[in-house]
């Protein structure tokens, strides 16, 4: 399954709010920041689209991705074995602080997410009585996660 046949949009129907992005991307790519001038030497970013420049990304409505963290919290037995971003999160610190800078995601904490999301997916379709309006959010970024795993390709996370 190639990523241009994933849903990879939950934030189109929150414009306005704030949107997390899980940037993914080949070892071959650098991933950067898009910026143009808009005055002399005055700069503002732009985000990027999907596939430009080989780099793709999953969008949460911060709604769902707060839920999915809080669900992941609750069923992680130690803390200490979340994943760093996830830590960061809970303690609004590194991307989520209040300089909204990405962070790459190690190789290791993607295993552990992509383990963690794969038990929440199964527990979350078993009880349609959560919290969460969209479930499908959840198994589509599992699948996401699955292709950037089998492709090894990067993966950072920001707060847009």
């Amino acid at each position: 399954m190639g990523i241009d046949s994933l849903k990879l949009d939950y934030y189109t129907d929150f414009l306005g709010e704030n949107e997390i992005r899980f940037y993914a991307y080949p070892d071959s790519i650098l991933f950067k920041k898009k910026f143009i001038e808009f005055d002399n030497e005055k700069f503002i970013e732009i985000q990027l689209t999907q596939g430009e420049n080989g780099i793709y990304f999953f969008s949460f409505w911060d709604g769902y991705f707060n839920t999915i963290m809080k669900e992941l919290i609750d069923f992680t037995q130690n803390y200490n074995d979340l994943p760093q971003f996830i830590k960061n999160w809970n303690e609004c610190k590194g991307w989520c602080g209040l300089d909204s800078q990405s962070e790459l995601i190690s190789a290791t904490d993607i295993d552990c997410l992509f383990e963690n999301l794969v038990i929440l997916n199964k527990k979350m379709n078993k009880d349609l009585t959560n919290v969460l309006w969209d479930i499908n959010c959840v198994t589509d970024f599992v699948l996401f996660l699955d292709f950037v795993k089998s492709n090894n390709w990067k993966l950072c996370i920001r707060k847009e």
